[in-house]
């Protein structure tokens, strides 16, 4: 009797293995993804976690050793007071300052025209050896024809001796100071007032009460 053969084909469906279902294949690839993606955020804070520890634990040495070097610093020195004539000394010479500061700024005003120069009206008035004498206020009038000197000397001879002075210099030769003010006040300074223009009796009347008024 001869044997009986059989033929199987193996790729029939039948004998396949058995495939999952795509929309089992999506979700375990999300799964898989969150999962990573979990792994690497954990990762990530702690990392920044062991780094910002780190920095606090020497932000807060750098403020122990700052601490302790102001510690030392304030033991060393002892506790300082404000002398007040020191203080009272400064407030003076910043004073004088803001003074000359308006001088300086009154000088170098443009009231200069054109065809006429004054340049050797305030150049000259430095042009003199008399001490004791400190010029507060300096005006040009009438083109240049009048000038009025307003200021602090020690005492009155410094003032005649100034205007002495001046009469020999060439801007101020054949001007004549028609009003001569020196009064005498509280301070050590006497405050004088000269002017090449002619004024009424009522205005320098006026202009001694303002001056008495200011107490010097």
């Amino acid at each position: 009797m001869l044997p009986v053969k059989h033929r199987i084909n193996l790729y029939l469906p039948q004998f396949r293995p058995a495939q999952l279902s795509q929309e089992i294949m999506l979700l375990v690839k999300v799964c898989l993804i969150t999962v990573i993606g979990l792994v690497v955020v954990s990762a990530a804070l702690f990392s920044f976690q062991v780094f910002t520890s780190g920095q606090l634990v020497q932000l807060e040495q750098e403020q122990e050793q700052l601490s302790d070097e102001l510690t030392v610093l304030t033991a060393k020195f002892p506790n300082l007071s404000i002398d007040k004539n020191l203080q009272a000394s400064i407030e003076r010479e910043k004073t004088l300052l803001a003074k000359q500061k308006r001088v300086i700024s009154y000088l170098r005003q443009d009231s200069i025209s054109g065809r006429s120069s004054f340049t050797p009206l305030i150049e000259q008035l430095s042009q003199q050896n008399v001490s004791g004498i400190w010029l507060s206020k300096v005006e040009i009038l009438n083109q240049g024809k009048d000038i009025q000197l307003s200021g602090f000397a020690k005492t009155p001879e410094k003032v005649s001796r100034y205007m002495t002075t001046l009469g020999t210099k060439d801007a101020y030769r054949g001007r004549a100071f028609k009003q001569i003010n020196v009064i005498k006040g509280n301070s050590p300074w006497n405050e004088f007032f000269l002017s090449t223009q002619n004024k009424t009796a009522d205005e320098l009347s006026m202009l001694q009460g303002r001056l008495s008024e200011s107490g010097l």
